[in-house]
């Protein structure tokens, strides 16, 4: 009898921690996203030091908002030696990334895929952090760029040297009608977390703004924001233009008008590819 009233007291005590940990962790039990992060059951690979440290290596930091991450259609297999750096450990590259939000594909397998079959490199690694629906200033001084600085932190700590960093972001700020010099200013304070850093890796900045909603800009495009976008641009300090994703706005191209199919997800590789295939 004592052993039994023991037992409903520790079941009563366990059905307390639970509950008070499921309460105070309730957006994150609801939100895939957190599940996909910490419940991946991904194996991290054992040779990942020589791998991070090899010759002939791409390792580029993905950020921005949703066609940053994970959001395009279909489920993309990389067919060369492509990986995904999450929290201090390496993984075969799978879709979706692990890093970004969204539960789909993103185009970034297929970047690193077109520049390894180029010759450019033998292998690359993929630093996701991309978050959807977000604004520069969440990046520059908001809750992503704690994210940001947390990833850049990982990197130090494991002697990873980024060569390319893409930002592909602006479609909130269209919404928002963020002025052209507060989008250039908050732009620009992100690249400096990097070169406040010293880390000088070309940073590519995409064209883009098109949302076809809520807002009143010819065909979704916002000329402030692609204005913004390239008074960033300075060569002489590593900051180059990025591909023109908005010119990628037929139907056939964005599913569901805003994110990609396969189809646009093969025609935005290739646009970054075009890009980065000169530096």
């Amino acid at each position: 009898m004592k052993n039994l009233w023991l037992m409903q007291i520790a079941l009563l005590i366990v059905t307390f921690v639970l509950g008070s940990l499921a309460h105070r962790y309730r957006s994150h039990l609801v939100d895939g996203q957190f599940l996909r992060d910490h419940f991946h059951f991904r194996q991290s690979l054992q040779t990942a030091d020589s791998i991070m440290h090899a010759e002939r290596l791409m390792v580029f930091l993905a950020l921005g908002q949703s066609n940053a991450a994970n959001y395009g259609l279909g489920d993309y297999k990389p067919r060369n030696e492509v990986y995904n750096y999450y929290k201090g450990k390496l993984y075969k590259a799978e879709e979706p990334l692990l890093g970004s939000d969204g539960k789909g594909s993103s185009v970034w397998t297929r970047v690193a895929d077109i520049a390894i079959d180029s010759g450019l490199y033998d292998r690359a690694i993929i630093v996701p952090c991309g978050i959807g629906q977000t604004s520069v200033s969440c990046w520059s001084e908001g809750k992503c760029g704690d994210k940001l600085n947390g990833v850049l932190d990982d990197l130090v700590a494991d002697g990873i040297n980024l060569t390319h960093i893409f930002w592909c972001q602006g479609e909130t700020d269209n919404v928002d009608n963020t002025t052209t010099e507060r989008y250039e200013s908050e732009l620009g304070k992100v690249v400096n977390i990097f070169r406040d850093r010293g880390i000088d890796a070309p940073f590519f900045i995409a064209l883009t703004s098109y949302f076809p909603f809520n807002n009143e800009n010819p065909k979704g495009i916002s000329q402030s924001i692609i204005q913004a976008q390239m008074g960033v641009l300075d060569s002489a300090n590593n900051i180059l233009q990025g591909p023109n994703v908005d010119a990628l706005n037929l139907a056939y191209y964005r599913y569901d008008a805003v994110h990609f199919s396969e189809k646009g997800l093969d025609a935005l590789a290739m646009k970054w590819f075009q890009k980065i295939k000169r530096f």
